[in-house]
């Protein structure tokens, strides 16, 4: 009798035992075939010109939950970029940096907006930039959303998500709320030092969640 393929959730879960039960850093690992079948017209759709297959990566990354609790995440990102997000990530698992959860965004039916309402750090969408043509850095696996309630998207028009409102001024941005990312603390700093930039230094808006290769 042939094999039946591993479901994403049993692979992604082989992925994960595989790492030493206390080390920061985690693994990146070629996309596998259930989840590639999974990301087919969710969060990765043909004709687009996003990346392909052999140009992305399945990490599986440790870090701190909003208990303290140690857990395993997963990111689809730029093979090119893996390096440099595990040592990124490594960085913010040392200095006891908060993430909810780490799921790719096919698990969200590819919607960001459902990614950000519940709170979830990805990576790599197969999506334009939000009431533009123009393709998404996420669209190449070169841009990361971390922690979208603690760190919203904030425009004159709005604050997405909508829970988000609560962490939107200056003043409920400051030291000590978990989560929140600030102008200078352990998560700007393991960005930027290798290059990445952060949407909460754009003039016309503020992307607090927002890390990208280019800047944009």
């Amino acid at each position: 009798m042939p094999l039946r393929p591993l479901p994403c959730a049993a692979i992604l879960a082989l992925l994960a035992s595989a790492l030493p039960a206390q080390e920061p850093r985690g693994r990146a690992e070629p996309i596998p075939d259930a989840l590639w079948q999974r990301m087919q017209g969710v969060s990765w759709h043909p004709g687009l010109g996003c990346a392909g297959r052999a140009e992305l990566r399945l990490l599986t990354i440790p870090h701190h939950d909003f208990t303290g609790d140690r857990r395993l995440g997963h990111l689809v990102a730029a093979a090119t970029e893996a390096e440099t997000l595990l040592d990124v990530f490594a960085a913010l698992y040392q200095a006891g940096y908060p993430i909810q959860q780490m799921r790719p965004v096919h698990e969200f039916g590819g919607r960001d907006a459902l990614s950000m309402a519940a709170n979830n750090t990805s990576a790599f969408n197969c999506r334009r930039v939000g009431g533009g043509t123009r393709l998404s850095d996420h669209a190449f696996g070169t841009a990361v959303d971390i922690n979208p309630v603690q760190n919203p998207y904030v425009t004159r028009g709005g604050t997405a998500p909508a829970a988000g409102v609560d962490f939107d001024q200056p003043a409920e941005r400051g030291a000590g709320v978990p989560g929140v990312i600030r102008e200078g603390d352990a998560v700007v700093r393991a960005f930027t030092a290798r290059g990445w930039g952060w949407g909460g230094t754009w003039r016309s808006a503020k992307d607090y969640q927002h890390f990208s290769r280019s800047g944009r």
